[in-house]
């Protein structure tokens, strides 16, 4: 795939909150990916991008063909996409970024096993990933602005003894990241990809993990 093709799915992704599925809310499911952590003029992210997000971004665009879609998604399969950023707010708007090299020094991933894993180094990120990568990274700095320049990017392996991933959006579990003296924990399945649920009682829209009404107290409807 072409790096300008790439560059414009980016863009496009990035751009164009929930239109094209009709089941999920990008901008619900891109919060849901990120966590911030805050203290004083020191502030952390971690920004994990899981598999399903090109689908969900970039399916029933009519620039974009289901082929490129599932080159994408050939290209992800496998690797947990985190992104990270540590900075430092100073006087006078300026800001300042912890080096990749230091945020890998602190960062790793506690599995839904309890394992400890550590981002892969760069001679093992097979080439495509390492391509795209390198594409995605100046689009967040245009895309998210100053913060953007100083996001890192971190690929991990997290599978079992056979192999089988251990981290899926969609099944019930956990996982950490560590970073920057931070934790960040997700909680799966994520929310804003599951459907809604609706209160029998006045019909309305409760949360996919929501399984009693907070208001009536009754058992809720798929």
């Amino acid at each position: 795939m072409k790096y300008s093709l790439l560059i414009a799915l980016c863009v496009y992704s990035f751009s164009s909150f929930g239109q094209y599925n009709k089941n999920v809310n990008l901008t619900d499911f891109i919060r849901d990916l990120q966590i911030w952590q805050k203290d004083d003029k020191e502030m952390a992210l971690t920004f994990w991008i899981p598999q399903s997000y090109w689908d969900i971004s970039l399916k029933g665009s009519p620039d974009v063909e289901e082929s490129q879609i599932a080159e994408i998604n050939s290209i992800f399969e496998g690797y947990i996409f985190i992104c990270a950023l540590d900075m430092e707010l100073l006087p006078g708007g300026n800001v300042t970024y912890t080096s990749e090299k230091n945020i890998r020094r602190s960062i790793s991933l506690i599995g839904p096993d309890g394992n400890s894993y550590l981002p892969l180094k760069e001679k093992d990120i097979p080439y495509k990933l390492q391509n795209m990568a390198h594409v995605l990274k100046p689009m967040f700095s245009k895309i998210l602005g100053q913060m953007g320049e100083g996001i890192q990017f971190y690929f991990f392996e997290v599978k079992d003894v056979v192999g089988k991933e251990l981290i899926n959006e969609l099944k019930s579990g956990q996982f950490t990241v560590k970073h920057s003296n931070r934790e960040f924990v997700y909680n799966l399945p994520i929310v804003s990809l599951l459907e809604s649920k609706y209160c029998p009682e006045d019909g309305a829209e409760m949360k996919g993990n929501w399984n009693f009404c907070p208001i009536h107290g009754v058992k809720l409807n798929n």
